[in-house]
């Protein structure tokens, strides 16, 4: 029997994914383990692994195309097996660039016209009434106030996607695509007015109060990040608890291990990624998140990365890091790292995080404060470390301090919580015997 390959969510904020290129082709042997896809997600292009041995019979969703996560995107079988649709119920192989004319041309023979004398676009919708669009097209379209209705459909059965929406925004599809006006943009559109400023003279009003800049649209790493933080920003009540911690002893056992080949590129944010997942396992509340309105306490601790990147931020996660040596720890948080930057992250990378790091230390930065990601409870703002005079048995002495802060989900997490996970955090560092080595 055919198998169903879906389209898989490759990142915690996955919604769908537009198909790059098939590796692939149809009527090609696959096994286990080979690239079937590469698929450009709201972060990076990511490539879908075949976990089914077989022939690709059948695909659905063509290159260029996007598709919902969870929606066929191929079916893998023997060869010369029918492919099944997706309520098991066998269906006929049809070559991909006839799925569009098919199902424009069976739509049209259930549409019900106003008058005899209306003509029917051969290119609108079903009968339906019901826009058939990905939803990334959905989202875009409705961004930059664009009426699907007036839309035509290059995907699969007419479907509108995302490259539809692009050429309507750029202009390239001003033949069947109409803007929606708004209040706003009916005020801008009055806005080349000329008034009189205080001294008299004549001045020309724009859409900027400076007179000077440009608009530039939100790259789609950059839309997901804004519109992620504001989600976290709306409905997480924030809170934050900083202390000092006293790098002294992590500095000198770094010094030692970095000379050591099986230790080569550690950094004190490996050893901070240590006491954190030996900090999460002594705290556990602060490993949790809330999910459908209730609380959700995972199984195992996977802290996330902060790494920029230059088009924004990804979170490569390293997963069960209370279970890993401050060796493998090392080892793959930097491979994670080189992946996330060179753009390159595998599927695993940016899913599953149940904590998250965010280190600014580099930058000299003296103290800050992060929002909290979406799905998570918690995260770690972690600043430069500093040569700082303290008292310490009534003398003066100049110590290594590191400033971090929590920022907590206050719905289910109490500062007793949020300290408790510090004072564990912060003993692990000044006393490095707690880490381990293995």
């Amino acid at each position: 029997m055919a198998i169903e390959i879906k389209m898989p969510q490759l990142s915690d904020t996955m919604s769908s994914g537009k198909i790059v290129i098939w590796k692939k082709k149809e009527g090609e042997k696959v096994s286990r383990g080979d690239a079937l896809a590469e698929v450009e997600t709201d972060k990076a292009n990511l490539e879908i692994e075949c976990f089914h041995p077989g022939v690709l019979i059948k695909i659905v969703t063509p290159e260029g195309g996007s598709a919902a996560v969870g929606e066929a995107i191929a079916f893998i079988g023997e060869a010369g097996e029918i492919a099944g649709s997706s309520n098991g119920a066998a269906t006929k192989l049809t070559p991909v660039a006839n799925v569009e004319s098919q199902a424009i041309t069976s739509s049209l023979q259930t549409i019900e016209v106003a008058a005899p004398t209306a003509s029917v676009n051969t290119q609108e919708l079903p009968s339906s009434g019901r826009v058939i669009a990905s939803p990334l097209a959905k989202k875009l379209a409705l961004n930059s106030n664009l009426d699907l209705n007036s839309m035509r459909g290059t995907g699969p059965g007419g479907r509108i996607v995302k490259k539809d929406v692009d050429a309507a925004i750029s202009g390239s599809a001003a033949s069947h695509s109409t803007q929606i006006p708004t209040e706003r943009t009916q005020q801008l559109s009055q806005v080349q007015t000329t008034v009189s400023n205080h001294t008299g003279k004549q001045i020309s009003a724009t859409s900027s109060s400076s007179g000077s800049g440009k608009l530039t649209p939100f790259s789609k790493m950059r839309e997901t990040i804004a519109r992620r933080m504001q989600e976290s920003v709306s409905n997480s009540p924030h809170f934050f608890v900083t202390t000092s911690i006293n790098m002294g002893e992590a500095s000198k056992l770094r010094e030692l291990l970095k000379e050591r080949p099986d230790y080569k590129g550690i950094s004190v944010n490996h050893l901070i990624i240590k006491a954190a997942a030996y900090s999460l396992s002594r705290e556990p509340s602060i490993n949790c998140a809330v999910k459908d309105g209730q609380l959700y306490t995972p199984d195992t601790i996977n802290i996330g990365i902060v790494t920029s990147i230059p088009d924004g931020l990804l979170i490569p996660v390293i997963k069960e890091a209370n279970r890993l040596s401050l060796k493998d720890i090392v080892f793959e948080a930097k491979a994670a790292i080189e992946r996330a930057k060179a753009g390159r992250p595998s599927s695993s990378d940016l899913s599953g995080g149940t904590f998250s790091i965010s280190n600014m230390g580099m930058f000299d930065v003296e103290n800050f404060t992060a929002i909290v990601s979406p799905g998570q409870g918690s995260i770690l703002a972690v600043s430069s470390t500093k040569e700082v005079a303290v008292v310490e048995k009534g003398q003066v002495v100049v110590a290594k301090l590191m400033k971090v802060t929590l920022s907590s989900d206050h719905r289910i997490i109490d500062g007793i919580m949020a300290a408790n996970f510090l004072k564990h955090l912060k003993e692990a560092l000044e006393f490095t015997a707690l880490l381990g080595l293995d």
